[in-house]
């Protein structure tokens, strides 16, 4: 596993993701740190994308949603639990995006993790290798099934 902190004030954003100086999407931040990411720790690529719950709103608000959706998939127990995940949304009315397109590479997944030990203004990429079958770390869901327009 690799992985790399970045920082940022969550008070620079307005409530449409952007940034009060400049515009930018925090979307258009996070795309910038899967390049440096990669660039830092080739031949590695972000493959998850660790925050707390203001920063997946803050990611959110850069995409046309309806009110139903959601980002981030919640750690169960501290471990990343897609089975769990699905199946708390089978109950819900809440839909849940877990990934986008890495920018890497637009078939491989940025899995968006919500982990609330984290702090505010802080977001972690990680690269977690695949295991096989036998050894499951990485969920597998499809990525892309579902576009969301970006504001």
């Amino acid at each position: 596993m690799v992985e790399q902190h970045y920082k940022f004030d969550r008070m620079d954003f307005n409530e449409d993701g952007a940034h009060s100086k400049d515009g930018k999407l925090f979307i258009t931040l996070l795309r910038e740190w899967e390049v440096d990411f990669n660039e830092r720790n080739f031949p590695f690529f972000s493959n998850y994308f660790y925050g707390n719950a203001s920063t997946m709103i803050l990611l959110q608000n850069c995409f046309v949603l309806e009110p139903d959706e959601d980002f981030g998939m919640d750690l169960i127990d501290g471990k990343i639990d897609l089975d769990t995940n699905l199946e708390i949304e089978n109950y819900s009315k809440i839909r849940t995006t877990y990934a986008l397109g890495s920018m890497n590479d637009e078939d491989e997944p940025l899995y968006f993790i919500r982990d609330e030990r984290m702090v505010d203004g802080m977001v972690i990429l990680k690269y977690i290798p695949e295991r096989d079958d036998d050894d499951t770390v990485g969920p597998k869901i499809p990525v892309g099934t579902k576009k969301h327009k970006a504001r």
